[in-house]
């Protein structure tokens, strides 16, 4: 236990003496806390730029084009009855999106006949922009219409149906927030990355140094789980609360996925540390992972969207079933009989990287009696 405990507090010595390791473990825990949800802090997009292309020109355009006027989510900078100016708009980046009322849109309303129906054209660069203007379409669009038609439908002698009325109720992201979407998974793999490089680079190339026994390595694996212990509860307890997010839906779920997450990525990490020569060769090679490990997730893009092959391989990554148990405990309030194949899949990962980490780190004595003894010339005493 003695020895157990210099290895532990060794580590964190070893830590705290190498400022990059201080950067990655520490420092950039904490700034990532802040930095990166700071560009997500609106959560829904405002204040759109678009173009309207009236060529109806009737009492439901101009109902319209008053109901967007006042909705906060676009604003009206170009209105037009040709398209092409419109158009010219787009392609310049003056406007986000443009909306067409085609011709005899209030009379087909009216009469019931067949007309075309309002087209939007978006920026597909920007997909949070162009489904914000759809909805925003979408819902003036009813009202106006009701609004609009009622009277003439009464003038008419025309018994007017009541228009079908939609009530949205968000389950989990309830700010219906591009922040609230893509951070709550994007810090879990915040925690592997960090932990990843940091551990990488103080294990490289030191692989006899770092932990010359069995207890050694024990000792500086338990130093690396608590700092991912406490970077899990930092984020999933203050961050989240502070920045608003969805959380708290199962907390001891979330205890326990934390207890098999963190040894997964500390594990992965010292094999991969293991395998390289060079601290600087290890930031070479995982600087750009991060990228490639999101969108492997299965946040971003469906598993079932994936090439079988790259679908599996993602499971050897612990962020990816990481990513999966914690937005369905912390945000979406699943039960632990829900998560099991996620807890499962971490389990497997700690055992299974543990065990090679745990071979690859042998002690230096067992290495030394693993080496083919050297030849010696005749007559050559033995040492």
């Amino acid at each position: 236990m003695n020895r157990f405990a210099r290895a532990y507090l060794g580590t964190w010595k070893a830590i705290l003496a190498s400022r990059p390791a201080v950067s990655l473990l520490l420092l950039a825990v904490i700034v990532y806390a802040f930095y990166y949800p700071a560009a997500y802090r609106s959560q829904v997009a405002t204040h759109l730029p678009v173009a309207i292309v009236d060529q109806d020109q009737s009492a439901v355009s101009r109902a319209l084009v008053e109901r967007l006027s006042s909705a906060n989510r676009v604003r009206i900078v170009l209105r037009t009855t040709d398209f092409g100016e419109a158009r010219h708009a787009l392609e310049s980046r003056r406007v986000d999106a443009i909306i067409v009322v085609p011709e005899r849109l209030e009379r087909g309303l009216l009469t019931g006949a067949p007309a075309a129906g309002l087209a939007i054209y978006v920026n597909g660069a920007y997909l949070v922009r162009a489904s914000t203007v759809g909805a925003t379409v979408q819902s003036v669009l009813t009202g106006a219409v009701a609004e609009t038609l009622a009277p003439l439908a009464r003038a008419a002698g025309i018994r007017a149906l009541s228009p079908i009325q939609t009530d949205t109720r968000p389950l989990f992201n309830t700010a219906q927030g591009y922040g609230s979407y893509v951070v709550p998974g994007v810090a879990v793999l915040i925690i592997q990355q960090t932990l990843l490089m940091g551990v990488v680079l103080l294990s490289a190339g030191r692989r006899g140094k770092i932990a010359p026994s069995r207890i050694d390595f024990l000792g500086a694996a338990a130093a690396f789980c608590t700092i991912g212990v406490a970077g899990c509860l930092f984020y999933f307890g203050f961050v989240f609360w502070f920045q608003d997010y969805p959380r708290g839906g199962n907390l001891v779920g979330m205890l326990l996925a934390t207890a098999l997450y963190v040894p997964a990525v500390v594990f992965f990490a010292l094999l991969l540390g293991s395998a390289f020569d060079r601290p600087e060769r290890s930031a070479q090679v995982l600087a750009a992972s991060s990228v490639p490990f999101f969108f492997l997730s299965g946040l971003a893009w469906p598993f079932s969207a994936m090439p079988v092959p790259l679908a599996l391989a993602a499971h050897f990554i612990p962020s990816t079933s990481g990513i999966q148990v914690f937005i369905k405990l912390n945000q979406m309030g699943a039960s632990l009989a829900e998560v099991w194949p996620d807890l499962a899949g971490l389990s497997v990962l700690t055992c299974g990287y543990g065990l090679l980490a745990w071979i690859r780190w042998k002690p230096q004595k067992d290495l030394a009696r693993l080496e083919p003894a050297p030849s010696r010339s005749p007559g050559e005493p033995t040492p």
